[in-house]
């Protein structure tokens, strides 16, 4: 089988090389969207966060992403369907039914053993939970949430991570199966899954300090932007002071109110602002709720890890997605030049995060 150009990133390539040499002309082939090779098969088709498994007959599975498949599909294939590749990052597959061949299955699963245990985590995730009640971390972005769940999740069987609020929504998870739920989905979203007794959990970052990391990510060189949101591409491609006049700019600069107190039920207009804020506060204040700030992150892991009965560390936190201020100076002084107006814009969501400043200092 023949196929040109390469991924950029080594992972997908790793997989791509892997499964290449099995593909036949008559392969229908499903894929998260990326920068990938083309192949001389019957259809390439790629998934974002819901996964449409359809006639597919070979799936890269992003492990990133199981929440955009049900679980009864994901069951029926990780028992039905060959496995042929797995790593850190994939595992793949294809359709296929029982045969001969299944002691060459076997051990294919066997040798990936590792690689293929985050599918089997998430099937068998009631079975391994830990904990009476569970906890739903909430990733605003570019606030350390990445390093949070890295420091908790990594040690929590029972969890499910979601990219975005559309798998949420399409197949929402049952809270009775998981000790930990996360991902890039806004506590109102996930209010509609918990039960009573369940808690919410987030980190919340400087408010100029956050929107400036989120600007200098979407202006890196080396990003993708078919991964971006449509405020992140208009970000990347127009000057800043273009991009504050546009009717998004407010929900990406105040992303800390929006992700606490906006359900995404209705469109973003001036008039729902302090709505939205007061719900965002609301959850803040609320008994049982963890939230913390960047600079308290580490006191905020080792509480999660103990609510969560995972056995605490003195482990250094790493610091992830971090700018290069020699490669980006103009970026860096574009931003500085429009801080003004994007200062009389954030008035909310600073009030917002000093409010967890202050509750964190008592």
């Amino acid at each position: 089988m023949n196929a040109t150009s390469s991924c950029s990133d080594p992972a997908w390539q790793e997989a791509w090389d892997a499964v290449v040499p099995t593909l036949s002309k008559k392969d229908r082939i499903l894929l998260p969207v990326g920068q990938w090779p083309r192949a001389d098969v019957a259809e390439m088709r790629t998934y974002r966060y819901v996964i449409e498994v359809g006639d597919a007959t070979v799936l890269f599975l992003y492990k990133g992403r199981l929440s955009g498949i049900p679980r009864g599909v994901l069951k029926r294939i990780h028992d039905t369907w060959r496995p042929i590749f797995a790593n850190a990052v994939f595992v793949c597959f294809r359709r296929s039914m029982w045969r001969p061949g299944f002691l060459n299955w076997k051990r294919e699963k066997e040798r990936s053993s590792a690689h293929y245990g985050p599918v089997r985590e998430f099937l068998d995730s009631r079975k391994l939970r830990r904990c009476r009640t569970t906890t739903f971390f909430v990733h605003i972005p570019k606030t350390a949430g990445t390093t949070v769940w890295e420091a908790v999740g990594n040690h929590v069987a029972a969890k499910l991570y979601c990219e975005n609020h559309e798998p949420f929504e399409r197949h929402p998870p049952q809270s009775a199966d998981f000790d930990l739920i996360g991902g890039h989905v806004s506590l109102p979203i996930m209010v509609r899954v918990a039960a009573p007794q369940d808690r919410f959990a987030a980190v919340l970052r400087d408010p100029v300090d956050r929107f400036r990391s989120a600007f200098l990510h979407c202006r890196r060189a080396h990003e993708d932007p078919k991964t971006f949101t449509k405020a992140m591409r208009l970000m990347r491609e127009r000057p800043l002071v273009e991009f504050l006049r546009d009717p998004g700019a407010p929900m990406e600069i105040c992303q800390q109110t929006i992700m606490l107190g906006f359900a995404f039920d209705r469109v973003y207009v001036p008039e729902v602002e302090q709505e939205i804020f007061d719900r965002a506060c609301a959850a803040v204040e609320q008994e049982g709720n963890l939230f913390a700030t960047t600079r308290g992150v580490a006191r905020f892991v080792q509480t999660l890890r103990a609510k969560l009965h995972v056995v605490t560390s003195k482990e250094t936190l790493g610091i992830r997605n971090a700018c290069n201020p020699t490669e980006q100076a103009r970026d860096i002084e574009e931003f500085e030049d429009s801080l003004p107006q994007i200062r009389t814009m954030i008035a909310m969501e600073q009030e917002l995060y000093d409010r967890v400043a202050r509750r964190e200092a008592r």
